[in-house]
């Protein structure tokens, strides 16, 4: 039994009458009834009964009309389901989130996905410690937010956005009126940040700043989040550095000041397994990058 056999059978049972239904779908009576008699005898039913006067619908018919509409309809469905998702317009998204990597720019770029792909269900995975470049290497996400460098043999990574350093510390540390505050003069104060092992190019980047400020920095504490690290800086227990786009939390305790004499900057990038993003993938790389435009971001 085919599709083509389905939609035969369903033209003659609507129209109950046979010159009308092989009209209806474009061809001769007598090839249009021969495929009918074809499918009844595939079968081993009658599925019309036929007299000079009229057409019916046998009981087995009636089943089968019902059955054929809903396969039919299957069909089309599953059919546009293939197309959308190919489009990038249906299915699942995973992406990861480094515990620093976005800051207050991913819900922006989730808020404007979402408003234009509704029917892609995005899985946000920030777990700590997750090692983001292995799990794009195992096909385990289809793109994450990470801080640059970051680099993975089947990676592709390209610049999001670029922006410089801000130094966080506690409300009542000597030096929180000071409007800004030179990195080299922060030699002796104890920092707090982000674990390399969950934010390599961060840490990375932090440290090689302090090198070039003549110092490695005195790291006091470590925390996987970025929720942990500021609420250690409102404590007290320390400092840290962070990307600009930092600020927008406003955490309590903690104030945010300009940092001078620094050299580098905190990238973000998208990273994505292979050369090209799935069509999925594609779009919210491209919702990103209007994102970050509209925020005015370098």
């Amino acid at each position: 039994m085919e599709f083509r056999q389905l939609q035969l059978f369903v033209a003659v049972a609507e129209e109950l009458h046979f010159g009308r239904a092989a009209t209806r779908v474009g061809m001769a009576q007598p090839p249009f009834s021969q495929q009918i008699r074809k499918l009844e005898a595939e079968l081993g039913v009658e599925l019309l009964t036929r007299t000079s006067r009229r057409v019916a619908l046998t009981s087995a018919g009636s089943r089968l009309l019902n059955d054929a509409r809903e396969l039919l309809a299957r069909r089309t469905d599953v059919l546009l389901n293939v197309q959308r998702t190919a489009r990038g317009e249906l299915g699942t998204l995973r992406i990861g989130v480094g515990a620093s990597s976005a800051f207050g720019l991913l819900p922006g770029i989730v808020l404007r996905f979402r408003s234009r792909f509704a029917e892609v269900t995005l899985r946000l995975d920030d777990r700590e410690g997750l090692d983001l470049g292995a799990a794009l290497q195992a096909g385990e996400l289809d793109l994450a937010l990470v801080r640059a460098p970051f680099r993975y043999e089947g990676v592709s990574v390209e610049r999001l956005l670029r922006e410089r350093f801000t130094l966080a510390l506690p409300t009542r540390h000597p030096r929180a009126r000071e409007k800004i505050i030179t990195l080299s003069s922060l030699a002796s104060e104890p920092f707090i940040l982000f674990p390399r092992n969950s934010a390599p190019g961060l840490h990375d980047t932090i440290t090689r700043m302090c090198v070039d400020a003549g110092f490695s920095p005195r790291i006091l504490l470590e925390a996987g989040s970025w929720s942990s690290v500021i609420g250690m800086v409102a404590a007290g227990l320390g400092i840290t550095l962070a990307p600009k786009s930092a600020r927008e939390f406003r955490p309590k305790g903690v104030v945010f000041r300009e940092l001078g004499g620094a050299s580098g900057w905190a990238e973000l990038a998208i990273a994505f397994p292979g050369q090209h993003p799935s069509p999925a993938a594609a779009h919210f790389r491209a919702v990103a990058h209007e994102t970050v435009a509209r925020r005015g971001h370098s």
